[in-house]
């Protein structure tokens, strides 16, 4: 099978993927949280209910605390952050509403952080492309329908048989680059 070589003229070039101009995928720096919490749960409680599957109190929490903050939590901080309502706290209560909320659409993995982030919004594309500021940890969804169809475009001239994939690109967001840090 043939290799593809980014350096190589004739290989195919993907083609540069349509992004509104100007609006920062990123949330303002002082935006109302709780319209992203209330949005979020809405979203969510409405994806379950036309998959006819049930949002528990479990998943709804772990979700809750992921839609609270933009920055990805990683399964012990969610741990340490859950309601447990004088129960024993319980890693695989945790892990399993994680794989459902996953499952759901609703939250993405972001390996690069072995974390989870709540889905930014459905549609095409979503999960595609994530930015992830190395300063403050904040991460933003771009719709990156474009290049999601340029990747299986691009699998395809190779003979590949596509099954999912994730793009985390690492920098600085809006706001540590205004505020100058390193």
């Amino acid at each position: 099978m043939q290799r593809f070589d980014s350096n190589d003229p004739t290989a195919p070039t993907p083609s540069k993927p349509s992004v509104r101009s100007g609006a920062s995928p990123f949330p303002a720096p002082r935006h109302d949280h709780e319209a992203c919490i209330t949005e979020g749960l809405a979203r969510a409680e409405e994806t379950c209910r036309c998959r006819q599957e049930r949002l528990t109190e479990n998943r709804r929490q772990v979700l809750e605390l992921l839609l609270a903050e933009h920055r990805p939590a990683g399964a012990y901080d969610i741990l340490a952050r859950f309601d447990w309502k004088g129960r024993r706290p319980a890693p695989a209560q945790i892990y399993r509403a994680l794989s459902f909320l996953e499952t759901m659409g609703l939250v993405h993995r972001i390996a690069s952080r072995n974390a989870y982030v709540a889905c930014s919004g459905p549609g095409e594309g979503h999960g595609t492309v994530f930015l992830v500021c190395e300063q403050c940890g904040m991460v933003a969804e771009p719709g990156a329908a474009d290049l999601g169809r340029t990747i299986h475009e691009l699998a395809d001239v190779f003979g590949f048989e596509h099954r999912t994939h994730t793009l985390e690109v690492m920098g600085r967001c809006p706001e540590c680059m205004l505020t100058g840090g390193a």
